[in-house]
């Protein structure tokens, strides 16, 4: 079931999730997660809505947060000398090192109990998966330690 804010009344109105809602809110999850991350809100379509309900999940916080340690905990390996085969991409250690403090705030933001705001989620889901983001492209122009403090940031409960 979904909660969609209808334009006509700026009244929430209840439905049923569309099929292709379904199927838009799973190929285009990396999209709808950039335009949560960004402030869209969850109940302007049926596709965001759905895609929130998923961050929103205290599973898929726990996730991200394995995919964290694993990041943080690659860092402080040293790098491999062989080239790594398969479709990992390499994180830029010494940038991650550099912001390990970060990084751990926002696993343990991950791990609180209880709802957290969904733009919180998505921005640390953006972070993670995008490879040519501050985590993964020596090239970004984004400050790792700035878009990891905004994301635990967003990830407090509002009040």
């Amino acid at each position: 079931m979904l909660l969609l804010l209808d334009e006509r009344t700026d009244a929430l109105v209840a439905r049923p999730a569309r099929p292709w809602e379904l199927v838009m809110a799973g190929l285009c999850a990396q999209h709808l997660d950039a335009e949560l991350a960004r402030g869209a809100s969850p109940d302007a379509t049926g596709p965001l809505a759905l895609r929130a309900q998923t961050l929103a999940r205290e599973s898929f916080r726990r996730g991200l947060a394995r995919s964290a340690r694993h990041i943080l905990a690659e860092a402080s390996r040293p790098a491999p000398t062989r080239p790594v085969l398969g479709p990992a991409v390499p994180v830029c250690r010494d940038r991650v090192r550099a912001a390990a403090a970060e990084l751990a705030e926002l696993i343990d933001r991950l791990q609180l109990p209880g709802p957290v705001p969904v733009r919180g989620v998505a921005q640390v889901s953006v972070l993670l998966g995008d490879g040519s983001g501050p985590l993964y492209h020596r090239g970004s122009p984004d400050d790792l330690r700035a878009r990891l403090t905004e994301a635990a940031g967003a990830l407090s409960p509002p009040g």
